[in-house]
């Protein structure tokens, strides 16, 4: 395609793009590359979006823009290449709009690839100017051949951006059909400096480039402005506890900024580090951060050795203690099934260890799992006999991260997925004991209410278990969302006690009739009527023995206590 009509020079799509059904993480967090080059092409003069969706909504959409369009760029990784190479195939039998590729799967393609994609242009790395000069060429009617770009006889190398403070910052405004929602992403670097087996980004990344602290601050504080209502900001790249300097500019930047702004902030966390620095895990907390990601991978040590974690798991383990004992409100990590010299006996070590961890800090931790999924340029990919493992599906066409690729020596692939499942269960629950058996720190209970109902984080407690209790649940949700309104009985100033109300939080659906006294029950009725002096007056009851009764009820989560005014 070389010439496109006047009229429609200027409106491009950055498409991220996976198959599969909504809710999915990526829709949340959404693609913040396309973000980023939206800016610049619009500082350039073109109409850009960034869209991340399904594939069937992307292909509405595309449909629906098709004659306006002059380029539709899409981000191609390793998990949704067959998705968008299928939608390049579908558009070019009609397209009117150039057709590019990028993201990173592109590192290992090759002019071959053309041929496959189908593309317009391939272009190898980090977008802010070569897709810049690519749709610029065109919109002149230039044909030239950008740094990056794959030709049909001669490949590229991936092109790599040093300084990015020249670039004009993403604004949530250039999402397509933007509707804020708490979460607000952020990458404040580009690379990687470690060299773990099973990442792509430590298989392929060049050197590391963090972007200027004050950089990073500004972009934060700007997309802040235009924010109108509270924001759980989102460090997306997994380097931001690398350097402790620069982590320290950061945290006494945010903490100023929370002055200002109702928000808090998630990051992914080094262990290895962390143990090494303890003192900034409680800075971190207190300039805002209410949930973390550390890689906790497997509960062996030769294991972690092996995958180059730099990281020990007593080291995790220290991670974990030192952030309860400093109120973390919530620490996530994953768990690798059926991964380097993986056996029944290395998965039991690993177990133990993730049963150990939740007893140790009840209420905090959120754990998953994953099986290796062999992505790219890693070690495993290139030499997974070195980890004594199997693949079956190197190039992962029958699984999208929900079912096993590779055995080890000592597991075949249905075994892999038996002990995935022994292990999940393990987990809930040990998590499903501690909530029954009341282990679950009633603070930290209230706390993921307040994460949960004004900047959308969820726990794994909170969705799998706190929800469906529908008692509790009313119970929390009615403390949360009258906050400094209602009491619970531990803040009831005694001494006020008389000219407090008893608000009840249950449909009487949840009352147990069988249990509660005619008195409770009129204590019930009462509710939002009869301050507590008037209770007490109407039951004949002394104030101490209306403390006791109504002590039980809070405790029991029935009522709670607001102030007469």
């Amino acid at each position: 395609m070389d010439i496109i009509s006047e009229n429609i020079k200027n409106k491009v799509l950055l498409v991220y793009t996976q198959r599969l059904i909504r809710g999915r993480t990526f829709e949340m967090i959404e693609s913040l590359g396309t973000l980023t080059l939206a800016a610049q092409l619009n500082q350039n003069g073109f109409e850009a979006k960034a869209l991340t969706g399904i594939t069937t909504d992307v292909m509405d959409v595309i449909k629906q823009e098709g004659s306006s369009l002059f380029a539709v760029c899409f981000y191609c990784d390793f998990d949704n290449r067959s998705a968008v190479a299928a939608i390049i195939k579908a558009l070019k039998k009609e397209a009117s709009f150039y057709i590019l590729l990028g993201g990173p799967q592109t590192l290992h393609m090759t002019p071959e690839d053309k041929k496959i994609w189908l593309a317009d242009a391939i272009l190898k790395g980090e977008g802010e100017e070569i897709l810049v000069e690519w749709l610029l060429a065109k919109r002149a009617g230039v044909s030239r051949r950008v740094s990056g770009e794959i030709s049909d006889n001669q490949n590229s190398e991936y092109v790599t951006i040093k300084d990015f403070s020249p670039f004009a910052l993403p604004e949530d405004q250039d999402k397509w059909n933007h509707q804020e929602r708490p979460l607000l992403s952020v990458i404040a670097a580009r690379g990687c400096p470690h060299r773990c087996a099973f990442c792509f980004e430590g298989g392929n990344s060049k050197t590391l480039r963090m972007r200027e602290a004050c950089d990073v601050l500004l972009e934060i504080e700007t997309r802040l402005k235009e924010s109108s209502g509270p924001r759980y900001l989102f460090f997306a790249d997994d380097t931001f506890t690398t350097r402790p300097k620069r982590l320290k500019e950061l945290l006494a930047g945010l903490k100023k900024l929370r002055e200002i702004y109702d928000f808090v902030w998630f990051c992914e966390g080094h262990p290895g580090f962390l143990a090494k620095h303890p003192d900034l895990i409680k800075e971190m907390i207190k300039s805002g951060m209410v949930r973390m990601q550390i890689g906790m991978e497997s509960g062996v040590g030769h294991v972690l050795d092996a995958y180059g974690k730099q990281a020990s798991p007593e080291d995790v383990k220290k991670v974990v203690e030192i952030c309860f004992e400093e109120g973390l409100p919530q620490l996530t990590g994953n768990f690798i099934i059926g991964g380097a010299f993986e056996s029944l006996e290395t998965l039991e070590q690993t177990s133990k260890m993730a049963l150990e961890m939740l007893e140790s800090a009840p209420g905090m931790l959120d754990l998953s799992t994953t099986f290796i999924m062999p992505l790219p340029g890693t070690q495993i990919y290139n030499n997974p006999e070195s980890f004594g493992i199997i693949l079956e599906d190197r190039e992962c066409l029958t699984a999208n991260e929900d079912f096993p690729v590779n055995h080890t020596k000592a597991l075949s692939l249905a075994e892999i997925c038996r002990e995935r499942s022994r292990f999940i269960t393990k987990i809930s629950n040990r998590m499903k004991a501690q909530y029954q058996n009341s282990q679950l720190p009633k603070m930290r209970i209230k706390n993921d209410y307040q994460l949960a109902m004004r900047y959308g984080i969820t726990s794994a407690y909170f969705k799998f278990l706190y929800v469906k209790d529908e008692k509790w649940h009313n119970y929390f949700k009615n403390l949360v969302l009258f906050d400094g309104i209602l009491k619970e009985w531990e803040h009831v100033e005694i001494s006020k006690i008389q000219v407090y109300t008893v608000q009840n939080v249950q449909d009487p659906a949840w009352w147990d009739l069988e249990s509660l006294s005619d008195e409770e029950l009129e204590i019930l009725w009462s509710s939002g009527v009869l301050t507590i002096g008037e209770l007490m007056e109407k039951l004949g009851w002394s104030q101490e023995k209306m403390q006791s009764c109504l002590e039980k009820m809070n405790r029991n989560g029935l009522i709670l206590f607001s102030q007469s005014i």
